[in-house]
């Protein structure tokens, strides 16, 4: 009697057990998703902000896992994204989100995309023109110039061209089409008298010269040549990438004896309308959960991710925040901010 109590008592330890876990309870609760993040090449900021992101989810999500994917470039991003939707997040610069809507030659030669949708601002590609001429201060004063614009065929090259156009020179300059670093190896070499030059810039008013222009200054000091703050917001609003920025007197030395208008062409993070909502509420919860000094750890522009960089989106009004970090933001009170508000 006793041996048959024991057998009962455990037969129904096994059945309480089975019940327990139910087929496939175990495995759902240990079932991960995986995300993809392009990040541009490895020796990009871009990138390091990328690999910075999947660390962050891969330690602070429990079922979210994330692997930065070095890419060919900022556009190569995007085309990923657009090709892969449901597979990839990425970083992305306004230029080329811009440009590649209908509208728009360059889209137009490689197939319009409209799905970008914002999740977070990243960092900054802030630009002016530079020279080692004295005598270039006004938009009058480049005419029967050679000036270095981007490359052709890429993203951001539209927006020079049609910066010199609303200054009403684009007809009395000579381009030259090398990008950044091909600029000032042109114009140390006597092949370009100015060049859009990218400078240092952490959000919101925090720069310094850079690679490109300590490269330029051993050979002699450069000069700034700046823009007008609403011809900058008048592309803006014809979609182009050029988000007006205020760069205080003496911020790139002692040749720049005046406050100077730059523009920026943000880079931020963005995922295809279609990806999963679920997935793009988790990656925006981690960045929002995670400080500044956390960024800063993996590269020095860091620093300026708080919430008030992190909710200021380049274009609003063109690229509107994915489903998912609406969600974030409305849990959280939080809203959508223009980013040139906060450059001024």
């Amino acid at each position: 009697m006793k041996r048959f109590k024991l057998i009962t008592i455990a037969l129904a330890i096994v059945v309480g057990l089975t019940l327990s876990f139910t087929p496939g309870s175990e495995a759902k609760a240990e079932e991960k998703v995986d995300l993809k993040i392009a990040g541009a090449r490895v020796k990009d900021p871009w990138y390091a902000f990328s690999q910075a992101l999947a660390n962050f989810i891969n330690k602070k999500s429990d079922w979210l896992r994330a692997e930065a994917v070095a890419t060919a470039g900022l556009t190569a991003n995007i085309e990923l994204i657009r090709n892969k939707p449901n597979e990839y997040i990425g970083l992305a610069p306004t230029s080329t989100t811009l440009h590649a809507r209908p509208g728009h030659e360059w889209g137009e030669a490689r197939g319009t995309y409209t799905g970008p949708r914002f999740i977070s601002n990243i960092t900054t590609m802030t630009q002016l023109l530079v020279t080692y001429d004295e005598d270039i201060n006004t938009p009058e004063d480049l005419k029967g110039k050679k000036i270095d614009v981007g490359r052709k065929g890429a993203g951001n090259t539209p927006d020079h061209i049609a910066i010199l156009e609303a200054m009403g020179v684009l007809d009395d300059v000579n381009l030259v089409y090398t990008g950044f670093g091909g600029g000032a190896k042109r114009m140390m070499d006597g092949f370009a008298d100015a060049s859009f030059i990218i400078i240092n810039h952490t959000y919101p008013h925090k720069f310094s010269k850079g690679a490109l222009i300590d490269r330029l200054e051993t050979k002699k000091p450069v000069h700034y040549m700046g823009f007008d703050q609403d011809m900058l917001l008048q592309l803006r609003e014809s979609e182009h990438g050029t988000v007006p920025v205020r760069i205080p007197k003496g911020s790139l030395g002692d040749s720049q004896t005046q406050d100077l208008w730059a523009f920026n062409d943000p880079v931020y993070l963005m995922a295809d309308e279609t990806m999963d909502t679920r997935i793009v509420r988790e990656v925006t919860r981690v960045i929002f959960e995670t400080p500044a000094e956390e960024w800063a750890k993996w590269h020095p522009q860091g620093e300026h991710m708080t919430t008030a960089i992190k909710t200021a989106a380049p274009v609003p009004d063109v690229v509107p925040a994915h489903k998912g970090t609406k969600e974030f933001y409305n849990e959280k009170g939080l809203e959508m901010k223009d980013l040139a508000d906060q450059l001024k």
